[in-house]
């Protein structure tokens, strides 16, 4: 009876809080309405992951047969540097799965094409459109830091949903607002940051994105990404033990796993 009774304090908690909040707005006080809905829920917990590409492979294994398609597969501009060294997502994915890569860049295709003869590429922005051939095609969808760059988040993702077999899915990764080390950066007076992005996305607008051009999310995670020395030594650890302490989201990045819904509309 325990378990039972607060889970019922749980729900009669929530009921007052919306009755709350309606009486509120019926009272006119869309701004106090606002500032509460703004507070609620602050309190996230998720998981922290160490190095995002092993986990995405991972992904990609476990959709196996079934085909992916990754966005942004050449990592332009850096696709002269990476492809050599082994480093591109791209080439992590295509060991485990059988993964169509996509970008809007002919020159980096070209030299992925050069690398790896045996796979498959598609000149296209998903945003302006989907070839009819690629559309309904994918269990997984892979968006690997590629959504803080487009100029239209809603219209990129809904040329994902277009890619996807009913039921599919979308992982995201991007930039995290929440990273404490931009708001180190910002007390020391700096912002780093790449010139070709566009905005910054934190757990909740992150989520609120994925709902908006018709995906419910399943799991959401905040992850480190490579650090040199003073990385490895100082900040790195600083982060875990701040995770082991309140398991927020601490790491530089996010990385989102999200289904296609049914009618496709925010919920």
């Amino acid at each position: 009876m325990g378990h039972a009774d607060e889970s019922l304090r749980t729900w009669l908690a929530s009921v007052r809080e919306r009755r709350a909040r309606e009486q509120l707005a019926r009272r006119g006080l869309a701004a106090s309405c606002c500032s509460h809905e703004m507070h609620a829920d602050q309190r996230m917990r998720m998981p922290l992951i160490r190095d995002r590409a092993p986990w995405i492979e991972e992904l990609c294994a476990q959709t196996a047969p079934g085909e992916v398609a990754h966005i942004g597969c050449g990592d332009s501009p850096y696709t002269a540097e990476r492809l050599p060294a082994g480093a591109l997502l791209h080439q992590w994915l295509v060991r485990v799965a059988p993964v169509t890569g996509f970008d809007v860049d002919p020159d980096a295709l070209e030299q992925l094409r050069a690398a790896l003869p045996d796979e498959r590429f598609v000149l296209a922005d998903v945003t302006a459109g989907v070839p009819a051939t690629e559309q309904g095609r994918y269990e997984l969808v892979v968006a690997g830091e590629v959504l803080e760059h487009v100029p239209d988040a809603d219209a990129f993702l809904r040329g994902c949903r277009l890619l996807l077999k009913p039921g599919g899915r979308v992982c995201v990764t991007v930039p995290n607002a929440c990273s404490p080390k931009i708001g180190l950066r910002a007390l020391a007076g700096r912002e780093t940051v790449h010139p070709d992005h566009r905005t910054y996305y934190g757990p909740r607008t992150l989520v609120r994105t994925l709902r908006g051009a018709g995906f419910e999310p399943e799991s959401i995670a905040s992850c480190l990404t490579p650090a040199g020395n003073v990385g490895r030594v100082v900040y790195h650890p600083l982060v875990r033990a701040a995770h082991r302490a309140f398991q927020g989201p601490v790491g530089e990045g996010l990385i989102a796993t999200a289904r296609v819904t049914d009618d496709g509309v925010d919920r």
